[in-house]
């Protein structure tokens, strides 16, 4: 999701706390149900809201969080929607945040909805963008890798080293590496050292990654975006290309791209090569 599109989605949120008292429009809807609650105080209109897909859903409820608690800090999953580290779609909804002494609040202080960490995060580790808190990328990679298991944690690495040349992965990979001796004897720190010697930077998307981990845990071969002739393909498994068809890569595509990937297509199976479409 671009910065764009996040500033457009943030401009939905209402904070009641700040809604005055003569705006007698907003305190309509309040009224009569029109307005969805996300946060005791924060608040989207609801025919907005269900209008949303729903990873832009799970977006506002993390910054609707943030804008609750001024101390909150947005981590794990929920940093990574705002910092566009990878996330796959079986990842639970829901919030997750910690405060920068590492202690949740009270019971009785806490949340419905919302999931307190009992983590340390140091300033160094946080980003704050148009008043929403949470960890920077490599922060949350880590948080995910130690926490989430392999998978997630592979993925998240993947979020950072794709694009990447390999000499731009390996210092990528030495900032992650810094990161996880400072935070040494932390729980699942192990996990993600081990994650992270898994990532590569030849992916890009979380889907590829993960169908490639998939076909892996059951010992089947797969090389990520190998080069055949004039073109690139996301995965390879013998004489068969896989394609992934993601949300972002191919939504609303134009006639002519459609039908140059048709042209692309038919180029590979010329080749020798069979093609296998899978939509996520």
């Amino acid at each position: 999701m671009d910065g764009s599109r996040k500033n457009a989605l943030l401009e939905l949120l209402v904070d009641v706390r700040r809604v005055a008292a003569h705006d007698e429009a907003t305190h309509s809807r309040l009224r009569g149900g029109e307005m969805r609650q996300l946060t005791a105080s924060v608040y989207v209109e609801k025919a907005q809201w269900d209008a949303l897909p729903g990873y832009e859903q799970e977006f506002l409820r993390c910054c609707a969080a943030s804008r609750q608690s001024r101390k909150a800090i947005l981590v794990g999953f929920s940093a990574a929607r705002m910092c566009d580290v990878w996330v796959h779609s079986d990842v639970r909804p829901g919030v997750q945040v910690a405060l920068a002494s590492g202690k949740p609040p009270s019971a009785k202080a806490q949340s419905p909805g919302i999931e307190y960490r009992r983590m340390a995060v140091p300033a160094g580790d946080v980003v704050e963008r148009a008043g929403i808190r949470f960890t920077n990328a490599v922060r949350t990679a880590v948080d995910i890798a130690r926490s989430a298991g392999e998978r997630s944690g592979i993925i998240a690495f993947e979020s950072l080293l794709a694009g990447c040349s390999d000499a731009e992965a390996d210092l990528v990979r030495q900032e992650c590496a810094a990161l996880m001796r400072r935070m040494k004897g932390t729980k699942g720190i192990s996990k993600a050292r081990a994650a992270l010697a898994k990532a590569t930077n030849r992916s890009e998307s979380a889907y590829e990654t993960l169908l490639r981990l998939i076909l892996q845990e059951h010992g089947i071969t797969c090389h990520a975006q190998v080069s055949i002739g004039p073109y690139r393909v996301d995965l390879l498994v013998g004489d068969v290309i896989i394609e992934i068809d993601g949300r972002v890569k191919y939504a609303k595509q134009p006639e002519d791209v459609v039908l140059k990937q048709l042209e692309r297509e038919d180029w590979l199976r010329e080749q020798g090569f069979k093609v296998l479409r899978v939509s996520v």
